[in-house]
């Protein structure tokens, strides 16, 4: 058999690609002709059993690699895959060499027609073999090398939505392609749900090595294997919404209600109550997603996904940006050592589902799939109706105990958290009612919260709490109190280590910032975010578990350069100075702190005044400064303001956030304003028409071009005046519902707001610039509330 020996030295390592064999191309034998890219392999076995593993496959792959050559997998896919594309030009350089070969449009329609059959052909040849290997491995997939034919087989073109085959330079009738979709369509769900099979029921040994292996994989790779794998999942529950399903017979007929421990017989009392509604409720929304393998696979291996994405091997270090340079969303995720935004992995399908069953099955540990178990597909809007709800159930717990207290011990107790304090000593009045509430042991503090202003009118239905959160923030965070120290260039502050504040007054400050998430109130606050991760590692810990566990807090120059960029990039000098550090730079193992006018050495290890820095363990100087101005001299403000935040927010929902997800929840987005999404979600009361925008109400469109044409600062304290914040709502702009009502007639009189219900009510003035001049007014000379 001369031919083929000579095609098999053909075949060497510098020139994979020469004289493919057309049997591939084809029908073929795909395994065997593609052993070549898993490795190398010339020998082929002609059958394998369980019982007789080849254990020297396990050297082929390492816990950093797969040892898959991608570029050359890449290769291999589009010599097999796009053969066709390149006819055209072929035909021309024929014809060009020997013109009496060229041949009328008609005839070179039908040769590209025939092309493209047999393009099919082999698509659907190889997605054949692709299927029938991934239905037969031949024995348990138990070992991390017997993995990579999966991923080889995941990376196929053919089942990524980027994928766009040649369809030829002539229109011809629907070829194999024309009508398919992307996975999330459900195409070629058959060969997926197989890899998602596979990948999430190898032993943990694997899946180690595979948040390894996507950790270091090419960025593009990395992207379309989460795009697969989520398309997918949004495939199934799709599927799964379309389904009908048969209501269960409750055999209790919700007689017997579900509590879980430590309910009070109030609670109870409210469950028996409400069982039969609760039950209608349930037949409204059902959890049909419990029973569903695929889907529990698919977010295995997204879960797997997740944390390679969270491995810091992309980390982009911001020591080196210019001070006072703000941070793009794409620095923040590389800072964070993300390949994508948390954002990206999130499932929206999954909003309209039922959050609050979903989030029930996962406290009850009866050990059911719930997607609380994987936190980072629930969007920021599902996690804060989850939140809520929690928040909610408390609140009307304390509430319901309280009103049968008083009925038993015939005293009147309060059914919320009320807070009468003075607006001229408003951190003095707030701090101490907090404090006795928080020292008398009760839990009112999980009590609806309401806020009176002594000697004004307003009763609160949510605005005056809003102005009480915004203006006690705005007053503890205030540089002259002492309690937080600012950073010019970078405009964050952070606890301040020589604070003459008692322990306590952290401490409340803490419980304030439990109480606005608790009530659902957005904080101007100005603390880095490394703050926020800093605060979630500290939680207590966790009683159910989920697939994102707490990460232990540690402190790079990356976080210094968050909160003061100028000494990071400082620091970043030393750690890259070529030169000898111990002569040029003369430092020792101290840090330098100024403490009211007086300077105070302190040293950062044993004997550090004693130590000079040198070129050989500078890195540990730096990593010990860090660590000392960020963590060791706040100790002592930031375990107060700890024990402060999670005295109030205990639940489990607050688990289910990231570092920057509770950032968001707590500072809002300082996101420039939306202000065409603030219009499409605002609401029009006592106007001619129903919708004075599409009418061209004049008033309306005023009052839209006036928000516009604003400067940004001036857009926020307008938003400031309608809602009683001047940041967007972790949902967005569209999340946000501004109500706009007429008064009527114009008769000399302001706008007015009532910020309880995001509300503005306008007469109709005049002109553009009467509205103008009135509301710019308005906003910029009012503070407090009246009847009216």
């Amino acid at each position: 058999m001369p031919q083929p020996e000579a095609r098999k030295d053909s075949v060497t390592a510098d020139q994979p690609f020469v004289e493919l064999d057309a049997k591939m191309l084809l029908l073929g034998d795909f395994a065997e002709n593609g052993l070549w890219w898993t490795g190398g392999h010339e020998e082929v076995v002609p059958g394998r059993s369980s019982s007789n593993r080849s254990d020297p496959g396990a050297s082929a792959v390492s816990p950093r690699s797969p040892r898959i050559d991608w570029t050359e997998l890449e290769e291999w896919y589009t010599a097999v895959l796009d053969a066709v594309r390149a006819w055209p030009v072929v035909y021309d350089e024929l014809v060009s060499e020997d013109p009496t070969l060229a041949v009328p449009p008609e005839v070179l329609k039908e040769i590209e027609a025939q092309l493209l059959v047999g393009q099919d052909h082999v698509h659907r040849s190889l997605l054949k073999a692709s299927e029938t290997i991934m239905k037969r491995p031949g024995r348990p997939i138990i070992a991390p090398h017997e993995l990579r034919f999966i991923l080889i087989l995941a990376a196929n073109p053919l089942l990524h939505t980027y994928y766009k085959p040649y369809l030829g330079e002539f229109r011809h009738m629907d070829s194999f392609w024309s009508s398919q979709g992307g996975p999330s369509s459900g195409r070629h769900s058959g060969i997926i749900k197989r890899i998602v099979g596979l990948l999430s029921n190898t032993p943990n040994e694997c899946h180690n090595h595979l948040v390894n292996w996507f950790a270091r994989y090419p960025e593009p790779l990395f992207i379309r294997a989460k795009d697969l794998i989520h398309s997918f999942l949004s495939f199934r529950l799709n599927r799964q919404n379309e389904k009908k399903y048969d209501a269960k017979v409750d055999i209790t007929a919700g007689l017997i209600p579900s509590l879980n421990a430590g309910r009070s017989a109030a609670s109870l009392h409210a469950a028996l109550g409400s069982s039969q509604s609760a039950g209608k409720k349930q037949k409204e929304k059902k959890k049909i997603y419990n029973d569903d393998w695929q889907i529990k696979a698919s977010a295995q291996v997204l879960a797997l996904i997740f944390a390679a994405n969270n491995t810091n091997h992309s980390q982009r270090s911001l020591a080196n940006r210019t001070a006072g340079q703000a941070a793009s969303t794409r620095d923040r995720v590389q800072m964070r050592g993300q390949i994508l935004a948390t954002s990206d992995f999130y499932t929206t399908l999954l909003d309209d589902s039922d959050l609050v069953a979903d989030f029930e099955t996962w406290e009850t540990k009866k050990g059911k799939f719930a997607f609380c178990q994987f936190p980072f597909l629930l969007s920021i809007g599902a996690k804060i109706q989850i939140l809520e709800y929690d928040a909610r159930r408390q609140m009307e717990d304390k509430a319901r105990d309280a009103f049968f207290n008083s009925i038993l011990t015939h005293r009147v107790i309060q059914q919320h958290l009320v807070l009468n304090v003075r607006r001229d000593c408003l951190v003095d009045d707030s701090l101490k009612a907090v404090s006795e509430v928080i020292g008398s042991g009760s839990e009112d503090i999980k009590k609806g919260l309401k806020i009176n202003f002594k000697g004004e009118e307003g009763i609160d239905a949510g605005g005056l709490r809003k102005e009480w959160f915004l203006l006690l923030v705005r007053e503890v965070f205030n540089p002259d109190h002492g309690m937080f120290v600012y950073d010019e260039d970078s405009q964050y502050c952070y606890f301040n280590p020589a604070s003459l504040e008692p322990s306590e007054q952290y401490f409340l400050v803490g419980v304030v910032f439990g109480l606005a998430i608790y009530n659902s109130t957005i904080l101007d606050v100005a603390l880095p975010p490394f703050a926020f991760r800093k605060l979630l590692s500290a939680a207590p810990p966790p009683t159910l578990a989920t697939s994102q566990p707490r990460q232990p807090m540690t402190y790079s120059l990356d976080d210094l350069a968050e909160y003061r960029p100028r000494l990071a990039s400082g620091l970043r000098q030393l750690l890259e100075y070529d030169g000898d550090v111990e002569s040029t730079f003369c430092l020792d193992f101290v840090v330098d702190i100024e403490r009211y006018g007086s300077t105070e050495r302190v040293a950062l290890c044993p004997n550090g005044e004693r130590r000079p820095v040198t070129n050989a363990n500078r890195r540990e100087y730096v990593d010990l400064y860090v660590r000392y101005l960020l963590d060791t001299a706040v100790t002592r403000q930031f375990e107060p303001f700890k024990r402060g935040f999670y005295t109030v927010c205990g639940g489990n929902a607050l688990s289910l956030f990231r570092p920057e997800e509770i950032e968001l929840l707590v500072r809002g987005s300082d996101e420039a304003l939306d202000i065409s999404a603030l219009k499409s979600a605002a609401t029009y009361d006592n106007w001619s028409t129903k919708n004075p925008v599409e009418t061209g109400e004049p008033m309306v469109r005023w009052f839209w071009e006036l928000f516009e044409e604003a400067s940004p600062a001036d857009q926020r304290k307008l938003l400031l005046f309608i809602t009683g914040s001047d940041r967007i709502p972790a949902g967005g702009a569209a999340a946000l519902s501004i109500r706009i009502s007429c008064l009527g007639d114009d008769c000399g009189r302001y706008p007015t707001a009532r910020t309880c219900f995001n509300s503005l009510a306008l007469w109709r003035y005049a002109d553009k610039e009467t509205l103008r001049k009135v509301l710019w007014t308005a906003v910029l000379e009012s503070e407090g509330f009246g009847l009216k």
